[in-house]
């Protein structure tokens, strides 16, 4: 879906703070989509964990997380989108200081990096600004998937902005398997996305809640159980 109002809820939400720290539970009369704690392995490791939440107010769509893992510093990633999930604003942050924070205006999409060398920016046409995704925020897959399922032809263009670069997102296909949350087994929707030629998968069940992704290089993010 893609609203015809879409200027004036940008212009507003651009004036939304960015929170503090990740809402538990979330605002009063917001209406929870996702929220979960994502244990992160490599090569069958662990290496940290992703503690997400997503919610609607009104007219802004928000999606949260902290993620933590070994020999890092701890971010907190922030996406704040539109109700056609079209990012508006977003932020990663490292302690007290921002790595990376964008804002969508009516032409372009615009992000600020600080770096040890100093600050930069960059900027993108705001139709090559579908979706963000940031290799390794296993939550972003998640808002990829629910956006690629309204998408015309299941494609659109997607911003990784530490990679500093666009690639076309597409979903190829979708199948029905189980997956293992401890010595629970959840019935899900295996959606098969294919980035540039890389293979990602994402599994949600039938609330569309994060269950396991898996990237094109084999990093997992697997759900934890309730009592985990």
């Amino acid at each position: 879906m893609r609203s015809t109002c879409r200027a004036r809820v940008l212009g507003a939400l651009l004036l939304s703070p960015l929170l503090a720290g990740l809402p538990d539970p979330p605002p009063l009369g917001a209406q929870e989509l996702d929220a979960g704690h994502l244990y992160l392995r490599e090569a069958g490791r662990r290496v940290g964990t992703e503690r997400f939440r997503i919610w609607q107010t009104g007219s802004t769509v928000n999606a949260f997380a902290s993620v933590e893992r070994v020999q890092r510093a701890a971010w907190q990633v922030r996406l704040q989108m539109d109700l056609d999930l079209l990012p508006v604003k977003y932020e990663i942050r490292e302690g007290v200081s921002a790595v990376v924070s964008g804002e969508r205006f009516p032409d372009r999409v615009r992000f600020h990096f600080a770096t040890p060398d100093g600050e930069r920016w960059k900027e993108y046409p705001v139709q090559d600004a579908a979706a963000i995704l940031e290799p390794g925020i296993a939550h972003h897959y998640l808002v990829l998937v629910r956006a690629l399922r309204e998408a015309p032809d299941g494609r659109m263009k997607a911003i990784l902005p530490l990679d500093g670069r666009t690639v076309t997102a597409r979903l190829t296909g979708r199948t029905e398997e189980r997956v293992s949350l401890g010595d629970e087994s959840v019935d899900a929707t295996l959606y098969e996305v294919d980035v540039e030629g890389a293979r990602h998968r994402v599994w949600l069940d039938a609330d569309d809640r994060l269950l396991r992704v898996v990237d094109d290089t084999g990093r997992e993010a697997l759900r934890a159980p309730p009592e985990g």
